[in-house]
């Protein structure tokens, strides 16, 4: 029997082309049993996918008659997702540097980074609560596509780096109300963990005290900015990746 759709999927949508005539029908589409789109007027339409978790998903599209709204007929498929970063490789202590923000605004001007850790994990301080916290990869890859990825050429260096992250993280959970909060205050040295963290200074910490290594800060806070530079002329680390749209307006 001859299918009523066609489903065609790349990285980040689903391609739906009706096989039949689609001016008697709208269509309801539901991705996990959630209705994520209703469709009513062209020849094929598009179901964004960039969001969706790794794994196995169910998709259902129900067609119904636009004159009485009664279902027609409906059909079901079962896709998967890949990670994000399926081309790339990760290793444990490679810091991505991201020049975009969630919050448009302040793109170029402050930014976000995080250190790779085992598991296909970043350990990372994103602001708000908690301050410190483990997740994946692809969440950064998805939130922030413009960044860069730099990797020690020491693999132990890194190494280091992220025993101390993953000890520096579970001591800040152990902390509880005592744990540093996020905040850009330049009251607190650089080298002190415990009265106020932010993204790039959780970088600095962990090659600071677990790789005994201290990446160069020129002034003010140790932004993204500066870590961005600092890496990108460093001959202690190498370039793996960079999006073409990275750019930090500020010299911060």
């Amino acid at each position: 029997m001859k299918r009523g759709f066609e489903v065609k999927q790349d990285k980040e949508k689903l391609t739906i082309i009706p096989t039949h005539d689609m001016e008697e029908h709208f269509y309801n589409v539901f991705l996990d049993e959630h209705l994520v789109a209703i469709h009513m007027i062209g020849r094929y339409f598009f179901i964004d996918i960039s969001w969706l978790k790794e794994g196995s998903h169910h998709l259902v599209i129900v067609a119904s008659r636009k004159d009485t709204g009664t279902p027609a007929f409906a059909e079901q498929y079962l896709f998967h997702v890949m990670g994000l970063h399926r081309d790339r490789d990760f290793q444990p202590g490679d810091i991505l540097v991201a020049s975009d923000n969630l919050d448009m605004t302040k793109t170029g001007y402050v930014g976000h980074s995080a250190l790779v850790v085992e598991g296909g994990k970043v350990i990372e301080s994103p602001g708000l609560s908690p301050a410190i916290r483990k997740d994946t990869i692809d969440q950064f890859l998805r939130k922030h596509p413009e960044h860069a990825q730099f990797r020690p050429k020491s693999a132990q260096m890194g190494h280091n780096a992220v025993v101390y992250a993953e000890a520096y993280l579970s001591e800040f959970k152990e902390k509880g109300e005592e744990a540093p909060v996020f905040s850009f205050s330049l009251s607190s040295s650089l080298d002190d963990p415990w009265e106020y963290i932010y993204c790039s200074k959780l970088i600095w910490l962990s090659y600071y005290h677990g790789a005994g290594y201290e990446m160069k800060n020129d002034f003010l806070w140790f932004s993204p900015e500066d870590l961005y530079k600092n890496l990108s002329s460093n001959g202690d680390f190498e370039l793996i990746y960079e999006h073409p749209n990275v750019k930090f307006i500020l010299n911060t």
